[in-house]
Protein backbone atom coordinates (compact mmCIF):
# COMPACT_ATOMS: atom_id res chain seq x y z
CA UNK A 1 0.00 0.00 0.00
CA UNK A 2 2.98 2.28 -0.31
CA UNK A 3 1.52 3.82 -3.40
CA UNK A 4 -1.56 4.45 -1.75
CA UNK A 5 0.18 6.17 1.09
CA UNK A 6 2.54 8.11 -1.30
CA UNK A 7 -0.30 9.80 -3.84
CA UNK A 8 -3.15 10.26 -1.41
CA UNK A 9 -1.68 13.77 -0.61
CA UNK A 10 -2.75 14.33 -4.58
CA UNK A 11 -6.49 14.02 -4.02
CA UNK A 12 -6.69 15.45 -0.48
CA UNK A 13 -5.20 18.96 -1.74
CA UNK A 14 -7.43 18.42 -4.77
CA UNK A 15 -11.04 18.40 -2.84
CA UNK A 16 -9.35 21.20 0.02
CA UNK A 17 -8.56 23.46 -3.26
CA UNK A 18 -11.41 22.99 -5.05
CA UNK A 19 -14.45 22.06 -2.47
CA UNK A 20 -14.84 22.93 0.68
CA UNK A 21 -14.99 19.53 2.46
CA UNK A 22 -16.31 19.08 6.03
CA UNK A 23 -15.38 15.61 7.32
CA UNK A 24 -17.77 14.37 11.01
CA UNK A 25 -17.57 11.45 13.39
CA UNK A 26 -13.85 10.29 13.06
CA UNK A 27 -13.39 9.31 16.17
CA UNK A 28 -16.13 6.54 15.38
CA UNK A 29 -13.31 4.74 12.78
CA UNK A 30 -11.40 2.10 14.46
CA UNK A 31 -7.67 2.43 14.98
CA UNK A 32 -6.26 -1.10 15.15
CA UNK A 33 -8.99 -3.03 14.25
CA UNK A 34 -10.61 -4.25 10.69
CA UNK A 35 -13.67 -2.49 9.87
CA UNK A 36 -16.13 -2.48 6.92
CA UNK A 37 -16.79 1.29 5.19
CA UNK A 38 -20.20 1.67 3.98
CA UNK A 39 -20.82 5.28 2.18
CA UNK A 40 -23.44 5.89 0.16
CA UNK A 41 -22.72 6.17 -3.52
CA UNK A 42 -24.13 8.78 -6.02
CA UNK A 43 -20.69 9.22 -7.78
CA UNK A 44 -17.21 7.44 -8.79
CA UNK A 45 -15.08 10.73 -6.28
CA UNK A 46 -17.13 8.78 -3.12
CA UNK A 47 -14.45 6.14 -2.89
CA UNK A 48 -11.87 8.50 -3.65
CA UNK A 49 -13.42 10.83 -1.06
CA UNK A 50 -12.95 8.06 1.44
CA UNK A 51 -10.06 7.71 0.83
CA UNK A 52 -9.05 11.04 2.00
CA UNK A 53 -10.97 11.19 4.76
CA UNK A 54 -10.08 7.98 6.19
CA UNK A 55 -6.94 7.82 8.09
CA UNK A 56 -6.57 4.40 7.33
CA UNK A 57 -6.45 2.84 3.99
CA UNK A 58 -9.54 1.52 2.65
CA UNK A 59 -9.60 -1.71 0.75
CA UNK A 60 -12.11 -1.39 -2.11
CA UNK A 61 -14.34 -4.12 -3.98
CA UNK A 62 -14.40 -2.60 -7.59
CA UNK A 63 -16.87 -4.14 -9.99
CA UNK A 64 -14.78 -6.57 -12.74
CA UNK A 65 -15.63 -4.18 -15.83
CA UNK A 66 -13.15 -1.50 -14.62
CA UNK A 67 -10.28 -3.60 -14.88
CA UNK A 68 -10.77 -4.23 -18.38
CA UNK A 69 -8.44 -1.22 -18.96
CA UNK A 70 -4.96 -1.49 -17.92
CA UNK A 71 -4.36 1.74 -16.70
CA UNK A 72 -6.95 2.03 -14.74
CA UNK A 73 -6.31 -1.26 -13.75
CA UNK A 74 -3.28 -0.50 -12.39
CA UNK A 75 -4.06 2.29 -10.88
CA UNK A 76 -6.66 0.44 -8.95
CA UNK A 77 -5.11 -2.40 -7.90
CA UNK A 78 -2.04 0.37 -6.64
CA UNK A 79 -4.94 1.82 -4.34
CA UNK A 80 -5.74 -1.09 -2.64
CA UNK A 81 -8.90 -1.93 -4.97
CA UNK A 82 -9.79 -5.91 -5.72
CA UNK A 83 -12.21 -6.48 -9.09
CA UNK A 84 -15.78 -8.26 -7.91
CA UNK A 85 -17.95 -9.78 -10.57
CA UNK A 86 -21.84 -8.48 -9.76
CA UNK A 87 -25.08 -10.47 -10.09
CA UNK A 88 -23.41 -13.85 -9.21
CA UNK A 89 -21.41 -15.00 -6.16
CA UNK A 90 -17.71 -14.70 -6.61
CA UNK A 91 -16.33 -16.37 -3.98
CA UNK A 92 -12.75 -15.31 -4.84
CA UNK A 93 -13.81 -11.84 -3.89
CA UNK A 94 -15.13 -13.42 -1.62
CA UNK A 95 -12.40 -15.18 0.49
CA UNK A 96 -10.01 -11.74 -0.23
CA UNK A 97 -12.64 -9.81 1.77
CA UNK A 98 -12.69 -12.46 4.54
CA UNK A 99 -8.96 -12.39 4.39
CA UNK A 100 -8.68 -8.52 4.64
CA UNK A 101 -10.89 -8.33 7.16
CA UNK A 102 -9.53 -10.67 9.32
CA UNK A 103 -6.19 -9.20 8.81
CA UNK A 104 -7.37 -6.19 10.81
CA UNK A 105 -7.81 -3.83 7.40
CA UNK A 106 -10.66 -1.54 6.47
CA UNK A 107 -12.97 -3.42 3.36
CA UNK A 108 -14.65 -0.51 1.41
CA UNK A 109 -18.27 -1.56 0.51
CA UNK A 110 -21.12 0.22 -1.08
CA UNK A 111 -24.13 -1.31 0.21
CA UNK A 112 -26.38 0.16 -2.50
CA UNK A 113 -24.18 -2.30 -4.80
CA UNK A 114 -24.45 0.75 -7.69
CA UNK A 115 -24.77 4.78 -7.93
CA UNK A 116 -28.33 6.04 -7.28
CA UNK A 117 -29.49 8.79 -8.78
CA UNK A 118 -30.98 11.82 -6.69
CA UNK A 119 -31.53 12.49 -3.59
CA UNK A 120 -33.13 8.74 -2.16
CA UNK A 121 -31.60 5.61 -1.38
CA UNK A 122 -31.06 2.55 -3.07
CA UNK A 123 -31.48 -1.08 -1.05
CA UNK A 124 -29.04 -2.75 0.12
CA UNK A 125 -27.44 -6.02 -0.71
CA UNK A 126 -27.17 -8.82 1.96
CA UNK A 127 -23.08 -9.06 1.60
CA UNK A 128 -22.23 -6.47 3.83
CA UNK A 129 -24.18 -7.92 6.88
CA UNK A 130 -23.46 -11.66 6.10
CA UNK A 131 -19.01 -10.14 6.05
CA UNK A 132 -19.68 -8.68 9.48
CA UNK A 133 -21.66 -11.25 10.94
CA UNK A 134 -19.06 -14.05 9.91
CA UNK A 135 -15.58 -11.71 10.59
CA UNK A 136 -17.06 -10.64 13.90
CA UNK A 137 -15.82 -6.40 12.16
CA UNK A 138 -17.92 -3.68 12.95
CA UNK A 139 -19.47 -1.45 9.74
CA UNK A 140 -19.09 2.20 9.59
CA UNK A 141 -21.50 3.85 8.24
CA UNK A 142 -20.52 6.81 5.75
CA UNK A 143 -22.98 9.23 4.64
CA UNK A 144 -21.45 11.46 1.90
CA UNK A 145 -23.87 15.07 0.97
CA UNK A 146 -22.52 17.04 -1.92
CA UNK A 147 -23.14 17.51 -5.35
CA UNK A 148 -19.76 17.80 -6.55
CA UNK A 149 -19.84 20.76 -8.41
CA UNK A 150 -16.59 23.10 -8.26
CA UNK A 151 -16.44 25.09 -4.92
CA UNK A 152 -19.37 23.61 -3.33
CA UNK A 153 -19.32 22.27 -0.02
CA UNK A 154 -18.89 18.31 0.35
CA UNK A 155 -19.78 17.15 4.07
CA UNK A 156 -18.52 13.88 4.92
CA UNK A 157 -19.89 12.11 8.52
CA UNK A 158 -18.60 8.87 9.47
CA UNK A 159 -21.57 7.29 11.94
CA UNK A 160 -21.27 5.48 14.69
CA UNK A 161 -20.11 1.33 14.14
CA UNK A 162 -22.83 -1.15 13.48
CA UNK A 163 -22.11 -4.85 15.35
CA UNK A 164 -24.39 -7.03 13.64
CA UNK A 165 -22.65 -10.22 15.76
CA UNK A 166 -25.63 -9.37 18.41
CA UNK A 167 -27.92 -10.05 15.49
CA UNK A 168 -26.80 -13.71 14.74
CA UNK A 169 -28.77 -16.76 14.62
CA UNK A 170 -27.56 -20.49 14.26
CA UNK A 171 -29.10 -20.43 10.77
CA UNK A 172 -28.77 -17.04 8.90
CA UNK A 173 -30.95 -17.07 5.36
CA UNK A 174 -29.89 -14.70 2.57
CA UNK A 175 -32.93 -12.98 3.67
CA UNK A 176 -32.11 -12.20 7.26
CA UNK A 177 -28.82 -10.66 5.62
CA UNK A 178 -30.66 -8.33 3.70
CA UNK A 179 -32.69 -7.36 6.52
CA UNK A 180 -29.61 -6.88 8.34
CA UNK A 181 -27.56 -4.46 6.08
CA UNK A 182 -30.89 -2.57 5.49
CA UNK A 183 -30.12 -1.33 8.85
CA UNK A 184 -27.17 0.30 7.04
CA UNK A 185 -29.42 2.76 4.85
CA UNK A 186 -31.63 4.04 7.59
CA UNK A 187 -28.08 5.01 9.31
CA UNK A 188 -27.28 7.12 6.17
CA UNK A 189 -31.28 8.63 6.35
CA UNK A 190 -30.21 9.34 10.16
CA UNK A 191 -27.01 11.01 9.37
CA UNK A 192 -28.51 13.07 6.49
CA UNK A 193 -31.09 14.73 9.27
CA UNK A 194 -28.22 14.91 11.65
CA UNK A 195 -27.10 18.65 12.72
CA UNK A 196 -23.47 18.92 11.61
Amino acid sequence: MLFYKICKPVPWLFYHIFYRLKVYGKQNIPKEDGAIICPNHRSNHDSVIVAVTCPRPVRYMAKIELFKNKIAAFFLKAYGAYPVKRGETDFPAVRKTFKLLKDKQFVGIFPEGTRIKGEGFGKAHPGVAMFSIKTGKPVIPVYIETSYKLFSKIKVVYGEPIDFKSYKKERMTNDDYSELSQMIIDKFKELKGGNY
